[in-house]
């Protein structure tokens, strides 16, 4: 069993690091990595920082600023690092009052948070009841009632099991994740019951092992339509990339579709370019423009499509690509990633976006380098449509 359980909270956890990678509102656009000469310049500023002042906030305020701290503010970091030392000195710390500063924190200040949290517990325990309750109010943030959880299943089978039973459609990802693993132990499931933990089930491994299970006792389901991956689009390029260098280069095809037109034809790397039309039959929506155009190298690919939605939904869109990317929802960019060859995996990137009631326009820019190893050959990409937990949402696409 523990077995079992390390490699669910590693799929998981793996999961929910890519959940935290796509574009946020309060986030730059791009992704960038922090220089090794400037996270070792922040860490001394750090240390002079907390040695030279004193820190005379109440427990309060050191919550709220580090409920607020962002990574990419190193006066705030700073602020932050101190308070949460002051914090972990405290000997009559609530350990439900830093739980609860979770709730809305940015993610450098949940991780300061929950460490608090733990130290807070360890010196001044609040009660199983008060526990239980907190774990109850699915209105706290998610990695808080998950800490909780364990905190009140350690060592208990008895009580984890218990509670996951009553945990199938959590908001918390963590624990809903738990709790379809639990009931995926037995090897023989009905077929409403594999049909129920598909339909509450958001982790795309889960989802995928539930509908074999199905296909097995002979239920077909569309995994494609299932996850709400775009799988119609067109296409048109080659259009230059020598260099890695056109990853910002406003091709004419960038402006026109955001401003409401487009052309039949334009002008490519060595000759005027059309768009083909893709319907891609892959389970995981992928589309392969290595394939479709004959692996071509050092070059940008664009892709658009439409889809219609009933009424206006606040929702996202989550990308899997393993080249540089930058989408466009509506003419608004809202995911951009200059990364070549690191890896792809189901909602590698995530954005929040509103959709109109009626049409929607999206269009992709997929970027490839000159790289000749062979596994730096893929050219692809998946794009899917979904709430916030995961669930597709229902839309129409548009030949």
């Amino acid at each position: 069993m523990s077995d079992f359980r390390d490699k669910g909270a590693m799929l998981m956890s793996n999961y929910l690091e890519r959940l935290t990678k796509g574009v946020r509102p309060s986030e730059k656009i791009r992704s960038r990595h922090v220089s090794a000469s400037r996270t070792i310049a922040l860490s001394l500023s750090l240390g002079l920082f907390a040695n030279s002042v004193t820190y005379a906030e109440t427990p309060e305020k050191a919550l709220e600023t580090l409920q607020k701290v962002q990574p990419n503010d190193d006066a705030a970091v700073a602020r932050a690092s101190l308070a949460a030392k002051e914090l972990a000195r405290e000997s009559d710390l609530n350990t439900l009052q830093v739980l609860e500063a979770m709730r809305g924190a940015s993610s450098i200040g949940k991780n300061w948070l929950l460490g608090i949290a733990n130290t807070a517990q360890r010196k001044k325990p609040v009660s199983k009841q008060e526990l239980e309750g907190f774990l109850k109010d699915t209105k706290q943030d998610a990695e808080a009632r998950y800490t909780v959880f364990r905190w009140l299943t350690e060592g208990d089978d008895q009580s984890r099991n218990q509670w996951l039973e009553t945990m199938l459609d959590d908001p918390s990802p963590e624990l809903r994740y738990e709790a379809i693993a639990k009931a995926l132990e037995p090897k023989e499931l009905s077929v409403e019951r594999l049909k129920t933990l598909l339909d509450v089930a958001r982790q795309p491994e889960q989802i995928v092992d539930l509908i074999a299970r199905l296909d097995k006792q002979g239920v077909k389901v569309n995994q494609s339509q299932h996850f709400g991956f775009l799988s119609t689009w067109k296409l048109i390029g080659p259009f230059d990339n020598t260099g890695s260098k056109s990853f910002d280069t406003v091709y004419p095809i960038e402006s026109d579709w955001v401003n409401g037109k487009i052309a039949d034809t334009y002008q490519g790397r060595s000759s005027d370019v059309k768009w083909i039309a893709e319907t891609s039959e892959d389970p995981d929506g992928l589309i392969d423009l290595a394939k479709l155009y004959n692996n071509e190298k050092g070059c940008v690919i664009y892709g658009v499509t439409e889809i219609e939605v009933p009424n206006a939904t606040r929702c996202e869109i989550r990308i899997g690509c393993i080249n540089a990317q930058k989408l466009w929802v509506n003419g608004e960019l809202v995911i951009a990633n200059e990364v070549y060859h690191t890896g792809m995996q189901v909602d590698q990137y995530i954005a929040p976006i509103e959709l109109k009631a009626g049409k929607n326009r999206i269009l992709i820019k997929v970027c490839q380098n000159e790289q000749k190893e062979a596994w730096a050959q893929r050219y692809i990409f998946q794009a899917r449509i979904c709430d916030s937990t995961g669930k597709a949402i229902p839309y129409t696409m548009k030949p």
